[in-house]
């Protein structure tokens, strides 16, 4: 087995640019970046994500309802999740690529009449209805530390009476400041760690929501715990 080559430097700045581009860059040079990456296969390895860590809980807590999904890729959520789960899926992606992909993954899996595509910054999309879930997968990480705050107090506007934020990271440990803010500013209803992959997910509304009395977890008791096995 061949070793894993050290990371340059000269890659590790590259790799930096990208980041600031994908969190700081106009919404042209955004879609520019992202689109490449999606043409090039850079996300092939998220085209087929079945039995994902986030799906059970996306899966209750949309009641048959609605979901935004912000950040949607190549449209492996509104393909994999169990089709009898949900309404209406609203997928929106700044990739035009990615998009293009998304909707017709949903014509091949005749869902299109459930699955909708928007192509727009997630960090300024304004949606055109309420939703009982609003999903961040893998997403988040891609606004700037400092905007997440008032981007989710500004989407909560969105959410049906008794919604909720999902939102899914590749690695709790790794993105703690993001955790943290969630934490501090929001009311987290569930929080589950997954070992393989590594995984968080933090399901959550605003302090004003619970505040209201909204309805408790459809799951019953917090869940720490590992999800359940589907």
């Amino acid at each position: 087995m061949r070793p894993v080559p050290k990371p340059t430097a000269a890659s590790r700045a590259r790799g930096a640019l990208r980041a600031l581009l994908q969190a700081y860059g106009t919404g042209h040079v955004k879609k520019r970046l992202w689109d490449v990456e999606f043409s090039k296969g850079r996300w092939d390895c998220l085209d087929r994500t079945p039995g994902d860590c986030v799906y059970p809980y996306l899966e209750r807590y949309a009641k048959h309802g609605r979901i935004l999904d912000l950040g949607c890729g190549s449209g492996s959520t509104g393909n994999e999740l169990d089709a009898s789960a949900y309404a209406s899926y609203v997928g929106v992606d700044i990739s035009g690529v990615a998009i293009a992909r998304a909707q017709q993954r949903s014509e091949d899996n005749r869902r299109a009449d459930k699955n909708r595509y928007q192509q727009s910054d997630i960090f300024s999309y304004v949606p055109d209805q309420s939703f009982d879930v609003i999903l961040f997968r893998d997403s988040i990480y891609y606004i700037p530390r400092r905007h997440i705050r008032a981007m989710l107090r500004r989407y909560a506007q969105y959410l049906r009476d008794g919604g909720v934020f999902i939102v899914r990271m590749a690695d709790g440990a790794k993105y703690r400041d993001i955790v943290e803010t969630i934490a501090d500013h929001f009311a987290v209803i569930e929080t589950h760690v997954a070992d393989d992959p590594r995984a968080v997910v933090l399901i959550f509304r605003s302090m004003e929501q619970s505040n209201a009395g909204v309805s408790a977890s459809p799951l019953g008791s917090a869940d720490t715990s590992q999800a359940p096995r589907r």
